[in-house]
């Protein structure tokens, strides 16, 4: 294909695998989200080195891929830990380990058990997950669907993208109030890392908004705007004592995941 005169370049595929890795700078990787938006061709492109990495997967021994999943997940791990101790005083090492332990299971664990067999099965189905944890005096804890929280608990809020590389996530309390944790900004879903488990960089703080709080991470495979979930959030907002449904009404190709929590508040 001919480029237009005055057009910017294509990218080359060195710069596509380095943006599916997340590697590029943050105005790099915003100039990029803004071209795939638009340009079909480029969409293809990226669309094509996923199923390359597919392939590499089904092809090469597993422990090969083993040892590169490893060194690539230290590096990363060690990274985001430094950068949350900095910020929170959390400690993450024991989120990190289990992150490298599920990463190896999901890209060797399929060569193992070979193909045709429910292990690989359980793989190829995962979905788009919403994880959210609290800290404590010693660290940091998983919070589950109905868990207990009270104003004043630090959430900090992550997800695991199973392929899926736009999302949004949001939440509702008590009151009807919805608040949006990906993106803070902008009308266009943000861009999800491809990691086994990504935790956003800041913590949330419960306020005292009674009954509950339901969190909804939104996942696609192609970008889409926020609009539509926050006006959806905000139509499921008027509930019961029970909360908003587990799934908002979204007229758009998104996965969901949503964790209600149950908020005591004193009276």
């Amino acid at each position: 294909m001919t480029e237009r005169s005055g057009a910017s370049p294509r990218p080359p595929d060195l710069i596509l695998e380095r943006y599916r890795l997340g590697e590029l700078a943050e105005d790099e990787a915003a100039a990029l989200d803004c071209r795939l938006q638009d340009d079909d061709e480029l969409r293809t492109r990226l669309a094509a080195l996923d199923r390359s990495d597919l392939e590499v997967r089904e092809r090469y021994p597993p422990q090969i891929l083993a040892a590169g999943v490893r060194m690539r997940l230290e590096s990363r791990s060690a990274a985001a830990t430094r950068t949350a101790g900095v910020r929170f005083g959390w400690r993450w090492k024991t989120v990190a380990a289990l992150a490298v332990a599920v990463t190896l299971v999901v890209v060797v664990g399929p060569l193992l058990v070979g193909p045709g067999n429910d292990a690989t099965d359980r793989v190829k189905g995962l979905e788009p997950t919403l994880v959210l944890y609290r800290k404590t005096t010693t660290g940091s804890e998983r919070v589950e669907d109905g868990a207990v929280t009270h104003a004043g608990d630090q959430i900090r809020i992550g997800y695991r993208a199973a392929g899926h590389s736009w999302g949004v996530v949001v939440s509702i309390d008590g009151r009807g109030v919805v608040t949006r944790h990906l993106p803070r900004e902008g009308s266009r879903s943000a861009r999800l890392s491809p990691g086994p488990e990504e935790l956003l960089d800041f913590a949330y703080e419960l306020d005292d908004a009674p009954r509950w709080e339901r969190f909804y991470f939104v996942a696609g495979s192609a970008p889409f705007d926020v609009g539509p979930v926050v006006e959806a959030a905000r139509r499921v907002s008027v509930a019961g004592e029970a909360g908003p449904p587990p799934l908002l009404p979204l007229q758009m190709d998104v996965r969901q995941s949503s964790v209600l929590l149950i908020k005591q508040v004193p009276r």
